[in-house]
């Protein structure tokens, strides 16, 4: 048995796109398992260039009886824009046989619509409450919905990954087939299916029946799930403004309804007379109203960690951490990484690699945009992977390496475990919100860490590649 499983950051800009493959091969057999976490960039609020290029070269492959390349799994991490505006892409051009996402029910769909009001589309809106009342799908593809699951329900040593079985040794692949073959996506507890709603305590095992079942591959998600004093505050705000609250529950009318109101806009007026004359300011569209009332909302919440007076979004209460890694321990391995940059954009070809046979940490972790920096989040993810996070070798660095002031913080120094890891940070170098700010990258560097940012200058992004031999 031979397992190649390949990672890249992609360099898009503001937002981010990450894609990776796990290649299992024995005896001229060969099972794939492709997943992309989360595929976004914006640039005044269209896709990027970068984003563009990157979806469009992205390498998948059909499977024995697919028309088309197949993504195995799409996870969204959450719901704003910069990390999900090239999702759809994927859907129209590749087979996508699974979309992963925070669980998204009719309250947290009214955190979404309010935080976003000013920018959402009218079609997103209706996709995402039909999702909220019950659907199943996402543009035509299945989903499966992760939501906070009972803690403390795993044994310490539950989740240790496994040796490979005696009996398990195959002869190095040949003649591999000209399309590989599906490998079947589990949980990983008996009698659980991958349904439209899973806990986050259930783990996914990418199977493949080469090698007795024993070099499975493994994701592990986490959601912290949204505040229900929080969510019940954002429902009364938008009632006061005269949003059509019932409609987050309508199966069958509420989309149109809320597609309907968020697109009232109100005429300008003049002021009266004996005001000065001039024009009035314009009243708020209904969409102004809604982000408004979210901010109000927010402003009553105000845990001691928050302070969102401004505005800004808090979608990342829904955002969805991913841990992947194999489920099997292994005596050696090929570990390499570095930016591949495009003679094209640059005046020459740079490959940084790095090979090590001991020691190798094969693990990735996505963080979306939750502020892990507040230390009852911290705590609750870390609880989560606490048996994952010291197998991991890479963390994609929340929020774009955010920290705002007066807001919630998203690095904790605790993602970089020990020395060397890699922490990879993807923004865009224009962007106008200062990410990354260097209060973050100087924890990473006072935590040894391996800083890599990832913008729409890095060529064809930040590359790493494992060889886990028979």
């Amino acid at each position: 048995m031979k397992v190649n499983h390949t990672r890249i950051q992609h360099g898009v800009g503001q937002g981010s796109f990450h894609s990776a493959s796990v290649i299992f091969e024995a005896s001229g057999n060969k099972h794939r398992f492709d997943y992309i976490y989360d595929c976004g960039a914006l640039a005044n609020w269209r896709q990027t260039a970068e984003l563009k290029r990157s979806v469009s070269r992205i390498w998948l492959e059909p499977r024995l009886g697919s028309a088309k390349a197949v993504l195995d799994m799409l996870i969204l991490s959450h719901f704003d824009w910069d990390h999900m505006n090239g999702a759809r892409d994927l859907v129209e051009q590749f087979e996508v046989d699974r979309i992963v996402l925070p669980y998204l029910g009719p309250q947290e769909l009214a955190l979404v619509l309010a935080s976003q009001a000013g920018t959402i589309d009218d079609g997103i809106v209706a996709q995402l409450h039909n999702i909220a009342t019950g659907g199943g799908k996402l543009w035509g593809s299945p989903i499966t919905m992760i939501q906070k699951g009972p803690r403390d329900v795993r044994p310490d040593n539950a989740e240790s990954p496994r040796f490979p079985l005696d009996g398990d040794a195959f002869s190095e692949s040949v003649d591999v087939g000209e399309f590989p073959q599906r490998v079947t996506v589990i949980p990983n507890r008996r009698g659980a299916v991958l349904d439209r709603v899973l806990s986050d305590e259930d783990d996914l095992l990418a199977k493949t029946p080469l090698g007795a079942g024993s070099y499975d591959w493994k994701l592990r998600f986490w959601n912290r799930g949204l505040d229900k004093d929080l969510g019940d505050l954002i429902l009364d705000a938008l009632g006061h403004v005269g949003f059509p609250v019932a409609a987050l529950k309508d199966e069958v009318y509420g989309a149109r309804d809320i597609v309907t109101w968020l697109n009232v806009k109100r005429r300008k007026v003049r002021a009266k007379k004996g005001h000065g004359g001039k024009k009035g300011a314009a009243p708020s569209s209904n969409r102004d109203l809604a982000v408004a009332a979210y901010r109000s909302a927010i402003e009553k919440h105000k845990p001691s960690w928050l302070n969102e007076i401004e505005g800004k979004r808090l979608s990342n209460f829904l955002s969805l951490g991913m841990y992947s890694g194999p489920d099997f321990q292994f005596c050696e391995a090929d570990f390499r990484y570095g930016y591949l940059h495009d003679d094209r954009s640059y005046p020459f070809r740079h490959r940084h690699y790095f090979s090590r046979y001991d020691g190798i940490l094969a693990g990735w972790i996505g963080t979306g945009d939750a502020p892990l920096g507040e230390p009852t989040v911290w705590k609750d993810f870390d609880l989560h992977y606490k048996n994952e996070l010291p197998l991991t070798q890479t963390i994609l660095i929340p929020h774009h390496g955010a920290a705002p002031k007066g807001g919630p913080r998203f690095y904790n120094p605790g993602l970089n475990h020990q020395q060397g890891l890699n922490a990879v940070i993807s923004y865009g170098t224009k962007n106008t919100y200062g990410h990354p700010q260097p209060s973050v990258l100087s924890q990473i560097m006072h935590a040894d860490g391996e800083l890599l940012l990832v913008t729409e200058k890095s060529g064809f992004g930040f590359h790493e590649d494992y060889s886990f031999p028979r």
